[in-house]
């Protein structure tokens, strides 16, 4: 399946949020624990703005999942 940028970046976010959501953390929370602002990480979440690899990869790490999941639709 072709995805262009924009669905990209609003499956990346959701695939963010949902992670966070089931983990019952906050924003803050998860910002603070990768090393991101909170208004940055929101801005993502909601794609509004771009994630770079290396931001994707902390995120990752952090909860143990493989970075190819933000790019998986269920």
């Amino acid at each position: 399946m072709k995805m262009d940028s924009k669905n990209l970046l609003k499956l990346i976010g959701t695939r963010i949020k949902e992670l966070r959501e089931v983990n019952k953390l906050s924003q803050l929370q998860l910002a603070n624990e990768v090393d991101l602002s909170k208004t940055h990480l929101g801005r993502i979440e909601r794609a509004e703005s771009n994630v770079t690899v290396e931001t994707l990869n902390r995120i990752a790490i952090f909860f143990k999942v493989h970075i190819t999941y933000f790019f998986t639709p269920d």
